[in-house]
């Protein structure tokens, strides 16, 4: 199946957000949830005793620093890749990964972990821009492994908000009008810009609501956390090359360098020291 990566940024753009349906096959699907399963049993001790595992949500942060499966998983099905590069630059990389299941008890919490009314990370994606023009920093990209819907507890958008330039209210109960419930069959990916008004469903479906939420963001911000260093040196060794340039944990040779010309062979062989001096040391 084949996208048109122009009109998903174009959405991006106009409305901060967009679907591509049905990217992952089943079996990608059925090998993702069971990797979530994975990593989500491996916390959940610690994951309970701090609120990120609860009755209503269980979560994962930085999960592509503890499953060889997700850090894989964008460029096996590159289209949202795509998409993001377009809005962002061919130089974007990504950042994190999060799981995020919420459970089917009809409840949700209101307060913390996508649950509140929000835009992501808005005090570099929407406050440097307050009263003047929106300029896109980030986009995050939820895979749906589960159908979102209203009965499932889809992600609720506000179209056009991104344009706002403004940081949604803190009243997360009652919720301003023109929302409208992101709804894709299982396998899709809905991504958005992260300055658009945005907040997680109540799930009262049947069983869990599996998803993966990337975040991608332009080369040069910063970031909330270092993402190179939560990447454990045993885990960014499996990556590939590809791998390692899409997560940020490939070392780039800075533009005011007098060696560019040097092969990254040349460049892998000199000394800690000589590659400070010669301005192309990665810390």
């Amino acid at each position: 199946m084949t996208w048109d990566i122009e009109r998903h940024a174009a959405e991006i753009e106009r409305d901060g957000y967009t679907i591509l349906e049905r990217v992952l096959p089943q079996d990608e699907i059925d090998a993702s949830v069971a990797a979530i399963e994975e990593t989500l049993a491996s916390e959940e001790t610690i994951g309970r005793k701090y609120g990120l595992q609860s009755a209503n949500l269980r979560m994962v942060f930085n999960a592509q620093a503890k499953h060889r499966h997700f850090h894989g998983l964008p460029l096996r099905y590159p289209a949202p890749v795509e998409v993001a590069r377009q809005v962002l630059g061919d130089d974007m990389f990504a950042h994190d990964v999060t799981i995020r299941v919420p459970m089917p008890t009809g409840e949700k919490d209101h307060k913390r972990f996508g649950g509140n009314l929000h835009a992501d990370w808005s005090d570099f994606t929407v406050t440097p821009f307050v009263g003047g023009r929106h300029y896109p920093l980030g986009i995050q990209a939820a895979w749906a492994l589960t159908e979102f819907s209203t009965t499932t507890g889809g992600p609720v958008v506000w179209p056009g908000s991104h344009l706002t330039t403004e940081i949604p209210p803190e009243d997360s109960v009652s919720l301003p009008p023109g929302w409208k419930i992101a709804e894709a069959p299982a396998g899709s990916v809905l991504m958005w810009d992260a300055s658009l008004w945005h907040t997680g469903g109540t799930n009262r479906g049947d069983g869990p609501r599996y998803s993966l939420i990337l975040f991608f963001q332009r080369w040069w911000v910063k970031g909330f956390n270092d993402s190179y260093r939560y990447m454990p040196p045993e885990m960014r060794a499996q990556m590939s090359l590809d791998e390692r340039k899409l997560w940020g944990q490939e070392a780039g040779v800075p533009p005011n360098t007098h060696f560019r010309g040097m092969s990254p062979e040349q460049i892998e062989a000199l000394t800690p020291e000589e590659q400070a001096v010669l301005n192309i040391a990665a810390y």
